[in-house]
Order: C-alpha cells, then structure tokens, then sequence
C-alpha cells in the first residue's frame, strides 16, 4: 500500500485502537482534533466495544493497519475479529495528527478485493 512503512500515524491508529479496548474515553477525548471536540462529547467515546459486542461477540483481535484511501480521505483502517463477525476499525488523523473520527464499519466497507 502507500508509505507506511515510515507513516507515524500507523502507530497512532493502534494507540488509539488500545484506548477503545481499555474503554478510556477521556485519553481518545483528547486525542480529538479541536473540530471534533466541539461536535462530540467525552461520554459518547465511552464504552465503544460495548455497544458493539451484543451483536458481534466478544473482541477476539485485530490484523496489523493499513492505509487506504475512501472516498478521497486518507483512512487507517484494522480488520477487527469479534466471536461472530468481522468489522472493519477505520480512523481518520488530520494534519496535526489528532484524531478526526475512529468508527466501526462492515468488513465489506474495507476489504480490498
């Protein structure tokens, strides 16, 4: 894929990824960029997996991240293995590396034919 091997954010996106499996809503609070900080509030990032996990199982692991480009913006994006399913983590940086938005989507949205 793109450079990453040199790309810093990769590191980032599985500091982030860690910050959602140990449920600390305030640590991805403020890795936010400020646009976001505006638009959400900290308890809304609180308990991510757990909303997730009564249809999906229980988190299980998580394959190495790689870059891809949806939709014109550049997305870090991890396949995520529940008990029952498969979803794809993608996490979205801004140029000061803050976090614009970390989401859970169908594993179809990310998988490269």
């Amino acid at each position: 894929a793109m450079e990453e091997s040199n790309d810093q954010n990769i590191g980032r996106a599985e500091k982030m990824f860690t910050f959602v499996l140990q449920d600390q809503a305030d640590s991805l609070y403020e890795n936010m960029s400020d646009k976001v900080k505006s638009m959400v509030q900290k308890h809304q990032l609180q308990g991510i997996l757990k909303k997730i996990e009564p249809a999906n199982g229980a988190y299980q692991k998580h394959s190495p991240w790689e870059i891809q480009e949806i939709m014109g913006q550049k997305c870090y994006v991890s396949i995520v293995q529940f008990e029952k399913a498969k979803l794809g983590s993608v996490i979205v940086f801004d140029t000061q590396r803050k976090m614009l938005g970390i989401q859970f989507v169908p594993e179809s949205a990310v998988k490269k034919e």
